[in-house]
């Protein structure tokens, strides 16, 4: 754990440089590690996402309460809820609005893209959590924090309070890519909203280094 005093905030007007289109899907079933399988159909229907500064959010973490997962078969079950989620520069929201009406061939699985909805501008709330964070194998929580913290600094953000959560894996024909989960709180506006657009570490598009506002410092081992 990294903890410092808390900080003194600045007056910020919230920027729309960087938004997370977002689109209603059906989908019966998924597997819960479908981070490359769905990175390929989107790069399948929207091959400049290799492009630019986009990342692609995993389904579970765009809706959060709206599906149902099964650890032990590795699947889960999208609801109504559910939500495709991708994060792109704001000049490229209407060229990913073609995605509606598509089918995603995720090999054995697939999703229908229904309908596109109102586009997301960043937070500037002060706490952000990141499901996946790209890290050394074997990393220590200190080695990780330390390495975040880094990287947070080459963004020109002071971190002032850092957790480090979940260990996880994404599996890619190239191998396995090792995550860890990372809250991030007393951010001020400017950098909050600096660090969702940027995000940290690699494999954007497989989820990677995607941060998300948070209410509160809660348990990032329950995420």
């Amino acid at each position: 754990m990294f903890w410092q005093e808390d900080i003194k905030e600045e007056h910020f007007t919230l920027p729309d440089d960087v938004q997370d289109a977002v689109f209603n899907i059906h989908s019966k079933v998924l597997p819960i590690d479908h981070a490359y399988l769905l990175s390929q159909a989107l790069l399948n229907e929207l091959p400049w996402l290799g492009e630019v500064n986009a990342g692609i959010h995993d389904i579970s973490v765009a809706d959060g309460n709206g599906w149902e997962q099964d650890h032990e078969s590795g699947f889960y079950y999208p609801s109504k809820r559910s939500k495709l989620s991708i994060r792109i520069p704001k000049e490229k929201l209407d060229e990913v609005d073609a995605l509606v009406g598509k089918t995603l061939n995720l090999g054995e699985y697939e999703i229908k893209v229904v309908k596109s909805l109102k586009p997301k501008l960043m937070s500037d709330m002060q706490i952000v959590f990141a499901k996946y964070v790209a890290c050394v194998e074997n990393d220590s929580e200190e080695g990780f924090l330390q390495t975040s913290f880094e990287q947070l600094q080459a963004l020109g953000i002071q971190p002032k309070k850092m957790m480090a959560g979940l260990e996880k894996k994404i599996q890619t024909p190239e191998g396995t890519i090792h995550t860890r989960s990372l809250m991030v709180a007393d951010l001020r506006k400017a950098e909050s909203v600096k660090l969702q657009e940027q995000g940290i570490g690699e494999h954007r598009l497989l989820g990677c280094g995607l941060f998300v506002p948070q209410k509160g410092i809660e348990s990032v081992d329950a995420v």
